[in-house]
């Protein structure tokens, strides 16, 4: 049994930052010699394990090959005969195909030290077109790191798996986990990539414009995204969003489509629509991004808040509802 560190750590190590997760592959070992260890599986495709004591995640060295178009469709093989090699050479990119023996000592047989030094993402080899995920695995480093490039070769694997279709296969999840990911970095960067290799549908399918200026905040990003293209970005990644994501975008829209000139009436249902304390923290949050509307909405809901409806609990619920409406249209029009 041998025992490497591979994968993102070393990445991160090399370029000065510091690791997220540590992720080690065993060469040489098989199940049952990892359960005499105290080791407890996870993987339910291919073995991965738990070190007894750290929680730090352990792989069998393994081989994949595709055999469908589903995610869950590869056979993998893991037995003791995979050498280190050939389980770095099924990895995505070069700069993530890095292996550290005990010794410190790195093994390195697909170039990625050399491809961080000149900041290049650049694939590994041909298994990189079998998980087509792996193109948008792409787009979010070259999101994450802004000063790299993608190689030539890379380019060109990448309109390989836009005129494959076989991004239409993928499940929302895991779009979702790298979209989420990568709004995390320089979105406009992930973007880029989607719509320069025609990887928008059917996930990003209506991606026209890419805004000049992204929130470095993922929920606040992806509303000015939809803002851009008429609220047609991401449809299809809407049910796998969390909730805040969609109130957030919901509340942006609201705001975005208010006009200061409509009715009364339109803009009582307009403000008494925030009367809810989660969702005036919201519209409070994203009205500053709204320089037109910001400080005669914050005037405007603010006096709003301050309304002492506690003397209207003698009043019948028909009446309440008209003296609500007639105190809030009162400071509406104070700020006309």
């Amino acid at each position: 049994m041998k025992i490497y560190k591979v994968g993102g750590a070393i990445r991160d190590e090399l370029l000065g930052f510091i690791p997220g997760e540590t992720d080690w592959v065993v060469i040489g070992s098989s199940p049952e010699e990892m359960f005499s260890h105290g080791f407890k599986k996870v993987g339910k495709d291919f073995p991965v394990f738990l070190h007894p004591k750290t929680k730090e995640a352990y792989a069998l060295g393994r081989k994949e090959k595709k055999v469908g178009r589903k995610h869950g469709d590869f056979q993998f093989i893991f037995d003791k005969t995979i050498s280190l090699e050939e389980d770095l050479q099924r990895r995505d990119l070069t700069i993530n195909a890095i292996a550290q023996n005990e010794s410190g000592d790195l093994i390195d047989p697909f170039g990625g030290v050399n491809d961080l030094k000149k900041k290049v993402l650049r694939h590994v080899s041909e298994s990189f077109f079998e998980d087509s995920l792996r193109a948008l695995r792409l787009a979010r480093f070259y999101a994450k790191f802004s000063d790299f490039q993608i190689h030539t070769s890379t380019k060109k694997g990448l309109q390989k798996i836009s005129q494959s279709g076989e991004l239409h296969y993928l499940s929302g999840e895991r779009v979702w986990e790298e979209t989420l990911k990568a709004l995390n970095f320089d979105f406009s960067r992930f973007l880029k990539v989607i719509k320069n290799f025609n990887l928008q549908e059917p996930w990003f399918s209506k991606l026209v414009k890419i805004p000049k200026i992204i929130d470095q905040r993922p929920e606040i990003a992806l509303s000015q995204i939809n803002q851009a293209n008429k609220y047609n970005f991401c449809l299809k990644l809407k049910k796998y969003m969390p909730k805040k994501f969609l109130q957030y975008l919901e509340i942006w829209k609201q705001i975005q489509q208010f006009n200061k000139s409509c009715s009364a009436d339109d803009k009582f249902l307009f403000f008494s629509s925030f009367l809810n304390d989660k969702k005036r923290v919201i519209f409070k949050d994203i009205i500053k991004y709204f320089d037109d509307k910001s400080k005669y909405c914050c005037n405007v809901i603010d006096e709003i808040t301050k309304i002492d409806f506690t003397d209207l609990t003698s009043h019948k619920h028909d009446e309440i509802e008209k003296i609500k409406k007639k105190k809030i249209i009162n400071i509406i029009e104070r700020y006309e």
